[in-house]
Protein backbone atom coordinates (compact mmCIF):
# COMPACT_ATOMS: atom_id res chain seq x y z
CA UNK A 1 0.00 0.00 0.00
CA UNK A 2 2.81 2.43 0.88
CA UNK A 3 5.44 1.19 -1.58
CA UNK A 4 4.83 3.99 -4.04
CA UNK A 5 4.28 6.73 -1.48
CA UNK A 6 6.32 9.77 -2.46
CA UNK A 7 5.47 12.16 0.39
CA UNK A 8 8.71 13.51 1.84
CA UNK A 9 10.78 12.79 -1.26
CA UNK A 10 12.49 15.49 -3.29
CA UNK A 11 12.10 15.36 -7.07
CA UNK A 12 14.49 17.40 -9.19
CA UNK A 13 12.78 19.49 -11.86
CA UNK A 14 13.58 22.72 -13.63
CA UNK A 15 10.53 24.69 -12.51
CA UNK A 16 9.84 28.10 -11.03
CA UNK A 17 8.52 26.50 -7.83
CA UNK A 18 11.80 24.59 -7.40
CA UNK A 19 13.75 27.83 -7.77
CA UNK A 20 11.74 29.74 -5.17
CA UNK A 21 13.33 30.50 -1.83
CA UNK A 22 12.41 27.69 0.61
CA UNK A 23 11.36 30.26 3.22
CA UNK A 24 8.75 31.63 0.84
CA UNK A 25 7.50 28.10 0.14
CA UNK A 26 7.22 27.20 3.83
CA UNK A 27 5.32 30.41 4.59
CA UNK A 28 3.07 29.72 1.59
CA UNK A 29 2.37 26.16 2.77
CA UNK A 30 1.40 27.35 6.25
CA UNK A 31 -0.78 30.18 4.91
CA UNK A 32 -2.50 28.10 2.22
CA UNK A 33 -3.10 25.18 4.59
CA UNK A 34 -4.76 27.50 7.11
CA UNK A 35 -6.75 29.14 4.32
CA UNK A 36 -7.99 25.75 3.09
CA UNK A 37 -9.56 25.00 6.48
CA UNK A 38 -11.03 28.49 6.87
CA UNK A 39 -12.93 28.57 3.60
CA UNK A 40 -16.64 27.89 3.66
CA UNK A 41 -18.33 28.57 0.32
CA UNK A 42 -18.03 26.34 -2.72
CA UNK A 43 -17.18 29.39 -4.80
CA UNK A 44 -14.06 30.01 -2.74
CA UNK A 45 -13.23 26.32 -2.83
CA UNK A 46 -13.36 26.33 -6.63
CA UNK A 47 -11.02 29.33 -6.87
CA UNK A 48 -8.65 27.92 -4.24
CA UNK A 49 -8.57 24.48 -5.91
CA UNK A 50 -7.82 26.12 -9.26
CA UNK A 51 -4.93 28.00 -7.67
CA UNK A 52 -3.50 24.77 -6.22
CA UNK A 53 -3.93 23.12 -9.62
CA UNK A 54 -1.91 26.00 -11.13
CA UNK A 55 0.86 25.43 -8.56
CA UNK A 56 0.98 21.74 -9.52
CA UNK A 57 1.45 22.70 -13.17
CA UNK A 58 4.13 25.28 -12.35
CA UNK A 59 6.03 22.77 -10.19
CA UNK A 60 5.86 20.17 -12.99
CA UNK A 61 4.85 17.42 -10.57
CA UNK A 62 3.21 14.36 -12.09
CA UNK A 63 -0.36 13.87 -10.94
CA UNK A 64 0.41 10.18 -10.44
CA UNK A 65 2.85 11.13 -7.67
CA UNK A 66 0.19 13.17 -5.91
CA UNK A 67 -2.31 10.33 -6.19
CA UNK A 68 0.22 8.00 -4.57
CA UNK A 69 0.35 10.32 -1.58
CA UNK A 70 -3.43 10.56 -1.33
CA UNK A 71 -4.17 6.86 -1.77
CA UNK A 72 -2.91 5.69 1.68
CA UNK A 73 -5.51 7.96 3.30
CA UNK A 74 -8.40 6.48 1.31
CA UNK A 75 -9.81 4.49 4.25
CA UNK A 76 -9.60 7.52 6.53
CA UNK A 77 -11.57 9.55 4.01
CA UNK A 78 -14.06 6.70 3.62
CA UNK A 79 -14.48 6.55 7.40
CA UNK A 80 -15.17 10.30 7.57
CA UNK A 81 -17.73 10.01 4.78
CA UNK A 82 -19.48 7.06 6.44
CA UNK A 83 -19.66 8.97 9.72
CA UNK A 84 -21.55 11.76 7.98
CA UNK A 85 -23.81 9.28 6.14
CA UNK A 86 -24.86 7.39 9.27
CA UNK A 87 -24.99 10.23 11.81
CA UNK A 88 -25.65 13.38 9.80
CA UNK A 89 -26.94 12.50 6.35
CA UNK A 90 -28.37 15.98 5.83
CA UNK A 91 -24.84 17.39 6.07
CA UNK A 92 -23.19 14.93 3.68
CA UNK A 93 -21.83 17.85 1.66
CA UNK A 94 -19.95 18.90 4.80
CA UNK A 95 -18.21 15.52 4.85
CA UNK A 96 -17.22 15.84 1.20
CA UNK A 97 -15.89 19.32 1.89
CA UNK A 98 -13.89 18.09 4.90
CA UNK A 99 -12.33 15.31 2.82
CA UNK A 100 -11.45 17.75 0.07
CA UNK A 101 -9.78 20.04 2.61
CA UNK A 102 -7.52 17.19 3.74
CA UNK A 103 -6.72 16.30 0.12
CA UNK A 104 -5.73 19.90 -0.57
CA UNK A 105 -3.57 19.89 2.55
CA UNK A 106 -1.77 16.73 1.37
CA UNK A 107 -1.22 18.23 -2.08
CA UNK A 108 0.15 21.48 -0.64
CA UNK A 109 2.55 19.58 1.65
CA UNK A 110 3.59 17.36 -1.26
CA UNK A 111 4.46 20.37 -3.41
CA UNK A 112 6.80 21.59 -0.66
CA UNK A 113 8.62 18.27 -0.21
CA UNK A 114 8.78 17.57 -3.95
CA UNK A 115 10.41 20.92 -4.71
CA UNK A 116 12.67 21.50 -1.68
CA UNK A 117 15.83 19.63 -0.76
CA UNK A 118 16.36 18.65 2.86
CA UNK A 119 19.37 21.00 3.10
CA UNK A 120 17.36 24.00 1.96
CA UNK A 121 14.46 23.02 4.17
CA UNK A 122 16.66 22.86 7.27
CA UNK A 123 18.22 26.22 6.42
CA UNK A 124 14.82 27.82 5.80
CA UNK A 125 13.22 26.50 8.98
CA UNK A 126 16.24 27.55 11.01
CA UNK A 127 16.08 31.07 9.56
CA UNK A 128 12.35 31.39 10.22
CA UNK A 129 12.76 30.20 13.81
CA UNK A 130 15.72 32.44 14.66
CA UNK A 131 13.54 34.85 16.70
CA UNK A 132 13.03 31.98 19.18
CA UNK A 133 16.61 32.50 20.35
CA UNK A 134 15.23 35.29 22.51
CA UNK A 135 13.64 32.63 24.74
CA UNK A 136 16.69 30.32 24.51
CA UNK A 137 15.22 27.88 21.98
CA UNK A 138 17.73 26.40 19.55
CA UNK A 139 16.29 26.93 16.07
CA UNK A 140 18.95 24.74 14.44
CA UNK A 141 17.91 21.66 16.42
CA UNK A 142 14.21 22.22 15.78
CA UNK A 143 14.83 22.73 12.05
CA UNK A 144 16.86 19.53 11.83
CA UNK A 145 14.24 17.50 13.71
CA UNK A 146 11.40 18.75 11.50
CA UNK A 147 13.31 18.10 8.28
CA UNK A 148 14.42 14.61 9.33
CA UNK A 149 10.88 13.74 10.40
CA UNK A 150 9.55 14.70 6.98
CA UNK A 151 12.26 12.75 5.17
CA UNK A 152 11.80 9.67 7.36
CA UNK A 153 8.13 9.31 6.36
CA UNK A 154 8.84 7.39 3.09
CA UNK A 155 11.35 5.12 4.86
CA UNK A 156 8.87 4.34 7.63
CA UNK A 157 6.15 3.37 5.18
CA UNK A 158 8.64 1.29 3.20
CA UNK A 159 9.55 -0.63 6.36
CA UNK A 160 5.85 -1.23 7.03
CA UNK A 161 5.33 -2.74 3.58
CA UNK A 162 8.44 -4.91 3.75
CA UNK A 163 7.55 -6.34 7.16
CA UNK A 164 3.95 -6.91 6.11
CA UNK A 165 5.07 -8.77 2.96
CA UNK A 166 7.50 -10.85 4.99
CA UNK A 167 4.76 -11.81 7.47
CA UNK A 168 2.33 -12.71 4.70
CA UNK A 169 5.00 -14.78 2.94
CA UNK A 170 5.25 -16.81 6.15
CA UNK A 171 1.44 -17.18 6.20
CA UNK A 172 1.15 -14.79 9.11
CA UNK A 173 -2.31 -13.41 9.85
CA UNK A 174 -1.93 -9.75 10.78
CA UNK A 175 -5.61 -9.56 11.75
CA UNK A 176 -5.04 -11.67 14.84
CA UNK A 177 -4.12 -9.62 17.95
CA UNK A 178 -1.34 -11.98 19.00
CA UNK A 179 0.40 -11.44 15.65
CA UNK A 180 0.38 -7.66 15.93
CA UNK A 181 3.45 -7.65 18.18
CA UNK A 182 5.28 -9.73 15.55
CA UNK A 183 4.64 -6.84 13.19
CA UNK A 184 5.49 -3.88 15.42
CA UNK A 185 8.61 -5.30 17.06
CA UNK A 186 10.55 -5.59 13.76
CA UNK A 187 9.23 -2.17 12.76
CA UNK A 188 10.52 -0.57 15.96
CA UNK A 189 13.82 -2.37 15.50
CA UNK A 190 14.18 -0.95 11.98
CA UNK A 191 13.27 2.55 13.12
CA UNK A 192 15.77 2.55 16.00
CA UNK A 193 18.45 1.05 13.77
CA UNK A 194 17.94 3.77 11.16
CA UNK A 195 18.08 6.45 13.86
CA UNK A 196 21.27 4.90 15.23
CA UNK A 197 22.87 4.79 11.78
CA UNK A 198 21.96 8.43 11.21
CA UNK A 199 23.41 9.38 14.59
CA UNK A 200 26.66 7.54 13.83
CA UNK A 201 26.90 9.24 10.43
CA UNK A 202 26.44 12.69 11.99
CA UNK A 203 28.99 11.99 14.71
CA UNK A 204 31.53 10.67 12.20
CA UNK A 205 31.24 13.97 10.34
CA UNK A 206 31.67 15.97 13.56
CA UNK A 207 28.19 17.45 13.32
CA UNK A 208 27.44 20.15 15.87
CA UNK A 209 24.73 22.76 16.19
CA UNK A 210 27.18 25.32 17.53
CA UNK A 211 28.94 26.32 14.33
CA UNK A 212 27.08 25.48 11.16
CA UNK A 213 27.99 26.87 7.75
CA UNK A 214 26.18 26.31 4.47
CA UNK A 215 27.67 25.59 1.07
CA UNK A 216 24.86 27.47 -0.68
CA UNK A 217 23.39 30.34 1.30
CA UNK A 218 19.74 31.03 0.50
CA UNK A 219 19.01 34.56 -0.67
CA UNK A 220 15.78 36.19 -1.72
CA UNK A 221 15.62 37.09 -5.41
CA UNK A 222 13.27 39.28 -7.38
CA UNK A 223 10.90 36.42 -8.26
CA UNK A 224 10.70 35.50 -4.57
CA UNK A 225 9.40 38.98 -3.74
CA UNK A 226 6.97 38.82 -6.66
CA UNK A 227 5.72 35.40 -5.54
CA UNK A 228 5.25 36.59 -1.96
CA UNK A 229 3.28 39.64 -3.09
CA UNK A 230 1.08 37.48 -5.34
CA UNK A 231 0.49 35.10 -2.42
CA UNK A 232 -0.67 37.96 -0.19
CA UNK A 233 -2.94 39.30 -2.95
CA UNK A 234 -4.49 35.86 -3.45
CA UNK A 235 -5.09 35.32 0.28
CA UNK A 236 -6.68 38.76 0.67
CA UNK A 237 -8.81 38.14 -2.42
CA UNK A 238 -10.10 34.81 -1.06
CA UNK A 239 -10.89 36.32 2.33
CA UNK A 240 -12.64 39.37 0.92
CA UNK A 241 -14.87 37.82 -1.76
Amino acid sequence: MFKKLTLGQYTHKDSIIHKLDPRIKIIAVIALSALAFLMGSYYKFAIFSSFIFLLIILSRIHFSHLLRNIRPFFFIFLFILLMYIFFSRNELYQGVRTIWKFILFIIIASILTFTTTITNMVTAIETLLKPLKIININSKTIALLIALTIRFIPSLFLYVDRIKDARLARLGNLKKPRHIKLFFLPLLERVFKSASNLSDAMLSRNYTDKRITYFNAIKLKYYDYISFILLIIFIVFILVI
